[in-house]
């Protein structure tokens, strides 16, 4: 304990000792008595009325103590147990572009980190087997004209009564046979993406941000590795393992609060929207994943940080005090309230919730407003107990 502490501590005690000897020498006897019976009788009566001690607090011990006094308010906790969490882009926002057959890049028409449309052109990619599939569809294009001229001669000489009746079905399957291969092939050719010149345009299928780029003129283009990678950066969420003994906080659609270490002084709200079935073998935690209510324009994906286990409603609002606020008194939590008297402070038992950064929640023992000693409350304390000690000195 620094210097200072010890005489706001020492001015305390010689308050709160004289304060109690109001009464004169004379009755210093009667007085620790009636204190006695006091003492006694408090563990029989409501905890609301609090105790009969009470301590005389002089203009100089406020400010060598730093007590400062506020009320009692409602306010929504934005903070708790904290565990680990990542940043990670949602699934359906995310599209790995590239071709469905091997090729060499001839054409890339974005850059890493522009902004794409939907449907705009990523680049494209000279296939051989795009060209063979369109050589095949040149060919049998070539033989359904053929087909169809045949099977128009077929249908003029039988209703001349001159061609036989089995050439003009044979006629008319082939047609069907040959319009069918056309079909495949045309397909075959859309789902490649198929441009002039056997060229397969890449396209994005989502407007987003082209985060990754595998992608040089003349490299070698293949199904197993994207292209390039486009991502909405406005769909985020954020991914975070809660360990075993935490579990009890852990409920969907519970509020939470995301912090992230790039950014110190950003406070993000969200829920948690998925809780995993079952435990990680690996680490004996649980995977949690929140959906963030306002994603911040700055979040990236791979960003670390924690999230806050708030245990309620993310709109709820409980009543707190600091925790600088409350002492243990007795085995009991207290803060300390004025008393009747003139420049008189008295602790008041308390019944505590949740504890949330700096904040901890009152479930009893106080009412919204009520005006107490917001810090300090560890000097308060031990100036009670100096108190207690220099009147028995006095008796």
């Amino acid at each position: 304990m620094n210097r200072m502490s010890l005489i706001a501590i020492l001015i305390l005690a010689l308050a709160s000792a004289c304060g109690r000897d109001v009464g004169g020498d004379s009755h210093a006897g009667e007085d620790e008595h009636a204190g006695e019976e006091g003492h006694e009788n408090e563990g029989h009566k409501d905890g609301e009325e609090g105790h009969k001690d009470e301590v005389k607090i002089s203009p100089e011990a406020l400010k060598l103590a730093d007590i400062r006094f506020d009320t009692a308010q409602r306010r929504a906790l934005t903070g708790g147990v904290a565990v680990p969490a990542e940043v990670q882009f949602e699934p359906s926002s995310t599209a790995h572009v590239g071709p469905l057959v091997p090729g060499r890049l001839t054409k890339v028409s974005v850059g890493l980190g522009e902004q794409v449309k939907r449907g705009q052109l990523l680049g494209i990619v000279a296939s051989t087997d795009v060209s063979a599939a369109r050589s095949k569809l040149a060919q049998a294009r070539a033989r359904l004209s053929a087909a169809e001229s045949t099977l128009k001669r077929q249908q003029q000489l039988s209703s001349e009564g001159i061609g036989a009746r089995r050439s003009l079905i044979d006629a008319e399957a082939e047609v069907s046979e040959i319009k069918a291969d056309v079909k495949g092939l045309r397909s075959q050719l859309s789902v490649f993406g198929s441009g002039g010149g056997g060229g397969l345009k890449l396209v994005s299928p989502i407007d987003g941000v082209v985060v990754a780029l595998h992608a040089t003129l003349g490299e070698t283009a293949s199904p197993e590795r994207a292209a390039f990678v486009v991502t909405d950066p406005t769909k985020v969420w954020v991914r975070g393992n809660v360990p075993e003994l935490e579990l009890g906080r852990v409920k969907a659609g519970s509020a939470v609060v995301v912090r992230l270490h790039a950014f110190p002084d950003l406070t993000m709200k969200g829920t948690l929207s998925y809780v995993a079935p079952a435990l990680d073998e690996g680490t004996r935690s649980l995977p949690v994943r929140v959906s963030l209510e306002r994603p911040d324009a700055r979040l990236r994906g791979g960003l670390f940080g924690h999230i806050e286990l708030l245990g309620g409603a993310a709109d709820e609002r409980v009543l707190v005090v600091p925790v600088d606020a409350v002492a243990t008194l007795e085995g009991q939590s207290v803060v300390f309230v004025p008393s009747d008297e003139p420049d008189t402070l008295r602790p008041q038992p308390v019944a505590l919730g949740r504890r949330a950064g700096g904040f901890i929640e009152v479930r009893s023992g106080l009412k919204e407003g009520a005006r107490l000693a917001v810090s300090g409350a560890f000097t308060l304390k031990s100036a009670l107990r100096s108190g207690e000690l220099s009147e028995g000195h006095a008796h």
